[in-house]
Parts: structure tokens; C-alpha cells; sequence
């Protein structure tokens, strides 16, 4: 099976910049305990100028997708739990309202042995090990300090045919 790290596109230039959110509870480190403690649904502001770019994917504070991204996410593995943070733009000229969600994504510890890290534990080289992948549509790559979401071929394939905005797949090495 092939496999894409689920990502924002390098040509976003100006994603929406999320204010008002606790940066504390709204993090990349995320555990299964703090996403449990998250709010079912959140309020939070964005500028609304016209240059913010409404991508399918933020990283900041946290990694959110847009709500026609969840829905295929969901498609996919339907135990994906999401909470909601509905934006509102600080400038009454802004008509719009991104709906976004933070996905508590399972973790599942699928490191191949002839992965490589950097002596900070950083990733050097990401390598999947093919059988421990196996049955996981989407997920979070457990046992590494960043933030690391994978789709399986058919996700990706599906998540493409919906033209989603600043989003990018990036094949992963699979052993």
C-alpha cells in the first residue's frame, strides 16, 4: 500500500492566522488526553483581510481541517473524533466564516527500522513499516516528535478529486 504525509502546501503564502485560541490547550503536542479535554466546540477570530488565505489545512496553533476536509477524513475512518473552532473575522467588511476542526487522530507507532532520526530525536528520514501500517486509513505517526499525519492511497486519491485548497501529499517511504 502506498502512503502521503497529509500536509499545507508550500505555496500558501498567507494561511489564516487563528487569535483568541489558547496556544497552552491548542498545540502540536498534543495527546490523546488533551484532545479529550478540548471543548466539543470553540470560538476563535481571524482578521478577515482579503489576502488570508482559507486553506483545507492550518498548522497554527494546532493542525485543523476545514470541515469538507473532515468529511472525507471521516469517510475513511469513522471513529475519527473532531473538535470544532468556528472562526469569526475581526473586521465587520469579512463575510466570512471558516468552520475548521482539530482531528484527534490515532496514533499508531509504525516506524520502520530503517527510519533515522537526528540525535535531538527530530526525524531525519521517515520510512513506514508496511505491516504495521496496514488497516489504518488515516493516522498520526507514533514515537516521533512532530506532528506527522499519513493517508493511505485511496484517501489521497479521494481528498484530490475534491480540488481542496493548499493542501499537499507527499509520498512516504514504505518498507
Amino acid at each position: 500500500m502506498e502512503y502521503f504525509e497529509l500536509v499545507q502546501s508550500k505555496n500558501v503564502r498567507n494561511p489564516v492566522a487563528v487569535m483568541k485560541l489558547d496556544r497552552k490547550k491548542y498545540n502540536h503536542e498534543m495527546t490523546k488526553e488533551d484532545f479529550e479535554a478540548l471543548e466539543r466546540l470553540k470560538v476563535a477570530y481571524f482578521s478577515g483581510r482579503e489576502t488570508e488565505e482559507a486553506c483545507d489545512i492550518l498548522t497554527d496553533p494546532a493542525y485543523m481541517v476545514s470541515d469538507r476536509l473532515r468529511k472525507v477524513l471521516k469517510l475513511y475512518d469513522k471513529t475519527l473524533e473532531c473538535k470544532g473552532v468556528q472562526l469569526f473575522p475581526t473586521s465587520e467588511l469579512c463575510g466570512r466564516y471558516p468552520m475548521y476542526w482539530v482531528p484527534g487522530f490515532e496514533r499508531v507507532d509504525c516506524l520502520h527500522e530503517s527510519a533515522e532520526k537526528y540525535d535531538n530525536g527530530m526525524l531525519k528520514r521517515l520510512v513506514l513499516d508496511e505491516r504495521k501500517a496496514e488497516g489504518h486509513p488515516v493516522f498520526r505517526i507514533g514515537g516521533i516528535l512532530e506532528y506527522k499525519v499519513v493517508v493511505a492511497l485511496p484517501v489521497a486519491e479521494s481528498i484530490l478529486r475534491r480540488r481542496p485548497y493548499g493542501v499537499s501529499l507527499q509520498r512516504v517511504e514504505v518498507k
